[in-house]
């Protein structure tokens, strides 16, 4: 594995993707290497090259929750990802078997499978708690990615074995400039360098000599203390929360547990996860004790899974009802993922529920993209999606974005793939993020190239003009080469993205 192939792996996992970051690391990941050595340069010819400040956007969450980070743009991607990747052996070194991490770092050479280091932290916490230990209690940290300072980041960094000098002032300056000048909420969310760097950060909970519960288990920044004697959980409770406080970061009261006694009364009001129990006996325990994360967000599905895994067998009765538990008014976002993780199998069934699945769920949409791959009737889940555009219902720009992912992957072919894609290029104004993803579509037959070369030629050197330049790949050469001319003189990184997609 090297960086390129590293950011090809996370690439399906990430929040939003943007094929214009895969195309260029894919690539051009030499130039933009080129390119990074002269920000980072001490030369004088150099001194106007820096890291650009990256779009803001929003992800969703359970509940109508939303998740504030930041896109990265080709160049930024690239350091970031090369950066964590060169220096992957100092993350993740284990403490002791009393205090255990999982996730996020590098094993045989591979970045762990987030799926399966969660699955081994549940089932960890689960046998723990049932059988070896008296008490309990688990916590979480409030907006944590968006509360970490900058300063205490780069100190961190700077602390790692093995860390150069050079990539310590290269970390510090990335996230400096990248954000701005900001020294907090810096951090991007839902790519895997990032959440190695947020998962190793806390580190200092487990290397803490103060702590006396007799197992701790964490995954990021979900925490959980064992112990035969119910004070020594309080006293170290306190402890971690006061050394939190030492970074400016906080608890979040709604989410501490003690003994469990949330999550039975969350089990014992839902009526819908006691149906599921009941229908299906063979139910992952875990996953019905935990939901699909501890805050119903915490991990993305690996896209490399083995589907057989887990897979439940069905019956025509048993389909029927999880159909109408899909739809049932009471359900809620975990009981919505349990149900169409279920149904992975079942998909025919599904087309017509995924535009009020997207509208009413935001949160699963990225579950909803890889279901509507497997539905081969795909001209009715168009002429579904079309009449949730055009509809008057309110829809967030990562709804927006990921219906585009869903047009674009699986829906090309269909008869009104080309009127979805306009209508969501309407809804886009003021969406960015979700607009640029449009333009990137590499379509010329419906009006989208004649959108792209008035944007071309504006001169600007922001999402939409990069998006629009990647749209352009499926030119023939001479007329790519023609629109691409003058754009590349906006900035370096417009030059970067020509020269890649011209040499395409």
């Amino acid at each position: 594995m090297d960086t390129k192939t590293f950011f090809e792996h996370d690439f399906p996992a990430s929040l939003y993707p943007m094929k214009t970051n895969l195309l260029l690391i894919q690539n051009h990941h030499q130039a933009l290497d080129k390119y990074i050595a002269k920000i980072l340069s001490d030369d004088p010819a150099y001194l106007g090259d820096s890291f650009l400040p990256q779009t803001r956007v929003h992800a969703a969450k359970p509940r109508s929750h939303l998740r504030r980070t930041t896109i990265l743009d080709p160049v930024a991607s690239y350091f970031l990802y090369d950066l964590i990747y060169r220096n992957r052996q100092a993350f993740g070194k284990p403490v002791s078997s009393a205090r255990r991490t999982f996730g996020y770092r590098f094993e045989g050479g591979q970045p762990l499978s987030v799926h399966k280091a969660y699955k081994d932290f549940t089932d960890n916490v689960q046998f723990s708690h049932g059988f070896e230990y008296e008490h309990m209690i688990s916590f979480d940290i409030a907006s944590y990615f968006n509360s970490i300072y900058h300063h205490d980041a780069t100190n961190w960094f700077a602390s790692l074995s093995g860390v150069s000098g050079t990539d310590v002032n290269a970390f510090g300056r990335f996230f400096r400039e990248i954000n701005a000048g900001r020294s907090i909420d810096f951090l991007p969310q839902g790519i895997y360098p990032a959440k190695m760097i947020g998962s190793e950060f806390l580190k200092f909970i487990e290397l803490s000599g103060q702590i006396k519960s007799k197992q701790t288990f964490r995954f990021m920044d979900d925490i959980y203390l064992f112990d035969d004697d119910k004070k020594t959980l309080i006293q170290d409770f306190l402890r971690i929360q006061e050394l939190l406080g030492l970074r400016a970061l906080n608890v979040n009261p709604t989410k501490t547990i003690v003994d469990g006694e949330k999550i039975t009364v969350s089990e014992a009001a839902s009526v819908i996860k006691q149906e599921l129990e009941d229908l299906i006996e063979d139910l992952d325990e875990t996953e019905m004790y935990l939901g699909s994360g501890i805050d119903g967000s915490s991990f993305e599905e690996d896209e490399d899974e083995d589907e057989d895994e887990d897979e439940v067998t069905l019956n025509d009765e048993q389909i029927e009802r999880l159909l109408e538990l899909l739809v049932d008014s009471r359900a809620e976002e975990s009981d919505v993922e349990l149900i169409l993780g279920i149904l992975h199998e079942h998909t025919e069934s599904l087309s017509s529920h995924i535009p009020g699945l997207i509208a009413k769920f935001p949160n699963i949409i990225k579950q909803l993209h890889k279901l509507v791959g497997q539905i081969s009737a795909k001209d009715d889940v168009t002429d579904h999606l079309l009449v949730l555009v055009d509809a008057e219902a309110s829809l967030l720009e990562y709804q927006l974005f990921w219906i585009a992912v869903i047009a674009e992957d699986h829906l090309s072919k269909t008869k009104n793939f080309g009127k979805l894609v306009l209508r969501l290029y309407e809804r886009t104004a003021s969406h960015k993020i979700a607009r640029a993803k449009i333009l990137e579509i590499p379509d010329q037959s419906f009006g989208l190239k004649e959108i792209r070369d008035e944007v071309l030629k504006s001169g600007t050197s922001d999402w939409l003009s990069w998006a629009s330049a990647v749209g352009t790949r499926t030119l023939n050469k001479a007329e790519r080469n023609y629109v691409l001319k003058y754009f590349s003189k906006g900035s370096p990184i417009n030059f970067l993205i020509a020269e890649c997609v011209q040499n395409l």
